[in-house]
């Protein structure tokens, strides 16, 4: 029983090193929020997960909020944003956390309807969750 707890222990501590492996910087928090302005593609936003997601609080994460909800108005770009939350399951709870109470309830239900008209068939664990998402604000 002692071992499980100081695995436990060990554990949560190398989780809170991790956090504070990468604090966001006055100058890493600059950077986010001017880069918000380039989040046009699933690629960029994930470029911009791995750089700055330390950073991911206030305008800046506002701001991608929004730029997931322009890349949603793309439907079409959902395979590449499948593909690239495949790869990574962070990024994947990233976008998700992202179509939240920050976006206008256009935007909300416009996700929700086209996970429901125009998800490809091979996306529907995505569309599920992206629809319990868009639907939970």
């Amino acid at each position: 029983m002692w071992r499980w707890g100081a695995t436990a222990l060990c554990l949560g501590s190398s989780v809170a090193v991790l956090a504070q492996a990468h604090p966001c910087t006055q100058q890493d928090a600059q950077r986010a929020d001017q880069a918000v302005d380039t989040l046009n593609s699933w690629n960029r936003i994930y470029d911009w997960y791995k750089r700055y997601r330390q950073c991911d609080d206030g305008g800046p994460a506002e701001g991608v909020s929004e730029a997931v909800a322009r890349n949603f108005d793309r439907w079409e770009t959902l395979p590449r944003l499948a593909e690239l939350a495949k790869n990574d399951a962070g990024f994947r709870r990233f976008v998700l956390k992202h179509v939240d109470e920050t976006l206008n309830g256009d935007d909300l239900k416009k996700i929700s309807a086209n996970t429901v008209n125009r998800c490809p068939a091979n996306l529907h664990s995505l569309c599920r969750e992206l629809k319990m998402q868009a639907e939970a604000p």
